[in-house]
């Protein structure tokens, strides 16, 4: 059982790089200069585990509270109901690691003018959303793969002030603030 369970592993971890490595070839980087009229939010639940404040990102975006839609990851669903609908977990894969969950099918087809991915290095599930995500611009936090991001801040993403502060300070550089 074991052997079988690591030969599935291996399997799923040849499809997510392939699958990577496709979606980051179709890229479409026409619109990459585009205002920030909406923001995406991908995070992982592990890495920052209260994340209502970045709701209130829209004030200092110019932004409307309903052009930010947050989606959240979590490695294990809990066994305690949730009313969260905008939540991913590592079962919402297939070993062929096409991905079974129509909101992150959703998030993942909606094309944001900015997605924002907050979580740390070497978690490919969330890299193969990145990579497939229609978004616009794609700003990643400290240490993810630049080859997904137009962004990358060095800035972990556990500290939401400092990457808020930074965030914010990058839009208005790059003219994306409306």
């Amino acid at each position: 059982m074991e052997l079988w369970h690591q030969i599935r592993e291996w399997l799923k971890k040849k499809w997510l790089s392939r699958d990577l490595a496709q979606a980051l070839k179709s890229r479409d980087r026409s619109q990459i200069n585009a205002k920030c009229r909406t923001l995406g939010i991908l995070i992982d639940e592990q890495v920052v585990p209260e994340f209502d404040a970045l709701y209130d990102w829209y004030v200092a975006l110019n932004m409307a509270p309903k052009d930010i839609k947050i989606f959240t990851y979590l490695e294990v669903k809990k066994k305690l109901p949730t009313l969260r609908q905008n939540q991913l977990t590592n079962a919402d894969f297939d070993w062929q690691g096409r991905i079974d969950n129509p909101g992150a099918l959703e998030f993942i087809e909606t094309s944001f003018d900015v997605l924002l991915s907050l979580y740390n290095p070497g978690n490919e599930l969330l890299d193969l959303v990145v990579a497939k995500s229609k978004s616009k611009f794609k700003v990643g936090s400290q240490g993810l793969n630049p080859a997904l991001f137009d962004l990358s801040l060095g800035v972990s993403p556990e500290r939401l002030e400092l990457l808020r502060s930074e965030f914010v300070k990058y839009m208005g550089i790059l003219n994306k603030k409306i």
